[in-house]
């Protein structure tokens, strides 16, 4: 997924929610990851979880982050 942004990826969170699922995770692929980290609005969002201290959470939103390169799903 390398057309991937922060304003998409709200969008998709928002349309998952809406459908009535619960976000319990992103699963992003380490190049995307990138490119959204690059991303101010992105990076101001991701904070590290109080809980374990080797998890990132986006919007309180667990991320997994996955060794494919261009990757994007909500779990």
């Amino acid at each position: 997924m390398n057309d991937i942004s922060v304003k998409k990826i709200n969008k998709l969170i928002e349309d998952f929610e809406h459908e009535g699922h619960k976000v319990e995770a992103l699963e992003i692929g380490y190049k995307t990851y990138d490119a959204l980290m690059s991303d101010q609005k992105f990076a101001d969002k991701v904070t590290k979880s109080m809980e374990n201290s080797k998890e990132w959470l986006y919007k309180k939103i667990k991320i997994k982050l996955i060794t494919e390169k261009h990757y994007f799903k909500i779990k």
